[in-house]
């Protein structure tokens, strides 16, 4: 019975253990992804706030080529202002961060987001289920 305590002992021990490095590796992930998910929170939010000029100059060079300003306007206009952003996701790979996440409006609209961030630029994004300005009842 003295054993069988014993290696309860070290098995609880050990999944404490395993328990706490994970803990701490998923701690890791999202503290070194920071910066990236404070960049998709402050495009959005540039973006709802229809500084578009400010937001469109996160977006790295080929992002900005196949996403011209003009049409930055026109679909960022005619969507809610996001005003509560959640990332939930975070892959990081070969110097290349994915978020995947959610926004949502003062009118309790939400929407599913994606962002791919290189080098402190946003090279991609995606918003699923856009919450649009024409889904207002007046």
């Amino acid at each position: 019975m003295e054993r069988l305590k014993k290696v309860f002992g070290w098995v609880l021990k050990a999944l404490g253990a395993a328990t706490l490095l994970f803990a701490l590796f998923i701690g890791s992930i999202f503290f070194v992804s920071r910066h990236d998910r404070a960049l998709a929170k402050e495009f959005l939010m540039l973006a709802g706030e229809k500084n578009y000029d400010a937001a469109f100059e996160m977006m790295s060079d080929a992002m900005k080529q196949a996403y011209p300003l003009g049409t930055m306007k026109s679909q960022f206009g005619t969507l809610q202002v996001y005003t509560d952003v959640s990332i939930n996701n975070v892959h990081l790979g070969s110097g290349v961060t994915t978020l995947r996440g959610s926004a949502s409006t003062a009118l309790g609209c939400t929407s599913s987001l994606t962002f791919v961030v290189e080098n402190n630029k946003i090279t991609a994004f995606q918003i699923d289920d856009p919450c649009l300005t024409d889904q207002v009842s007046a």
